[in-house]
């Protein structure tokens, strides 16, 4: 049984993604680019190509806005993934880089999709024990040290469940993989992972 509403979306084995996503430099090109076309300017790129673009360029500012706390983007991104997701499933994130702070915005999404439909709230199941430089700002990302930094609680919301395993932005993958190893150590049904965005 798939995760997924439509169980054609669902294979365990891979890491899964809502769209593309653009690094910020690239955001800005294609922005400028998209902006010089609808000006009159020729691109060199055929109209599918346009429209490809622009979704992908609309895709990263939702997430990047879900990242800066926007209400807006939590609600979009909560309503698209309810309408994708089965209803009786626990909802897991990837933990973000440091154990301190606030509630990160992507734990808030995880919570609001939990609360459609009945589905589990395991929001806290992954915890970052040690903190870690960001890959944006130089850090590393793999998988050992994500599995040395990361704990698992609350093993009575996964035990035997369908998991989802969400994360923001999918890079080097490092990061899902390491999650979904430590949470079928853990014995759940299945995991699968998924990012809002993979970097283009």
């Amino acid at each position: 049984m798939s995760l997924f509403a439509d169980p054609v979306r669902g294979d365990t084995e891979r890491l899964l993604s809502l769209g593309w996503y653009l690094a910020q430099r690239s955001q800005q090109d294609t922005t400028g680019m998209l902006r010089y076309v609808r000006e009159g300017g020729d691109s060199g790129y055929q109209a599918s190509e346009l429209k490809d673009l622009a979704a992908t360029s609309r895709h990263t500012r939702v997430i990047d806005a879900l990242n800066r706390g926007r209400v807006w983007a939590l609600k979009k991104l909560t309503d698209e993934l309810d309408s994708l997701l089965a209803p009786d499933i626990t909802i897991v994130v990837v933990p973000g880089h440091t154990p301190f702070g606030d509630e990160p915005p992507l734990r808030a999404l995880g919570r609001a999709i939990a609360e459609r439909q009945g589905r589990i709230d395991g929001t806290d199941v992954l915890t970052r024990n040690t903190p870690i430089r960001r890959i944006a700002y130089g850090g590393s990302s793999y998988r050992q040290l994500h599995r040395t930094t990361i704990t698992v609680a609350h093993i009575e919301l996964i035990a035997g469940q369908r998991v989802l395993l969400l994360d923001d932005i999918v890079r080097s993958g490092a990061s899902l993989r390491a999650c979904r190893e430590l949470l079928l150590e853990q014995g759940p049904a299945e995991v699968q992972a998924l990012g809002l965005g993979r970097l283009k």
